[in-house]
């Protein structure tokens, strides 16, 4: 789901005139010749995967002196209320804690498959069971037309 999320950011970038490539962090050991950045991850427990936290804190002297926007790919607290919103935002502490973002975006992905057992433990959690695909590909793309990077 995120690097789908990371190609339609990439493509409107591209669209606004900036040069953009989506790379996974294998292929990324370390921000360098960039002007800006554009990161995300899936959210799991609450906060973004463990790899893309630790490649933070390893570019963290890189990625403070250019723009960096965040997006959180998830599937619970998709709604507007103030505890949803609350609780979405809070997926970045850990970020935040590393890095000022200048936009932070949240997104649903695509959920697996779950049967009505885990369907019913995933509602119980908070989550938003999504059929199939959640990513809603207009607020992608709205949200990349307003970065200021």
């Amino acid at each position: 789901s995120s690097v789908k999320v990371a190609e339609k950011i990439a493509e409107v970038l591209r669209e606004r005139g900036f040069e953009a490539d989506v790379r996974s962090l294998k292929e990324s050991a370390a921000i360098r010749g960039y002007d800006a950045a554009v990161l995300g991850s899936a959210i799991n427990g609450g906060v973004w995967l463990p790899e893309t936290l630790a490649y933070l804190q390893s570019n963290r002297e890189s990625l403070s002196k250019i723009p960096v926007a965040v997006f959180s790919v998830h599937g619970m607290a998709l709604g507007d209320s103030e505890k949803e919103t609350t609780r979405r935002l809070s997926y970045l502490d850990k970020v935040r804690q590393v890095i000022d973002p200048v936009a932070e975006g949240f997104f649903a992905g695509k959920m697996q498959e779950m049967n009505w057992l885990q369907a019913q433990a995933f509602k119980f959690f908070g989550g938003t069971v999504v059929e199939g695909d959640g990513r809603d590909y207009e607020k992608i793309a709205a949200w990349a037309k307003e970065l200021e990077i």
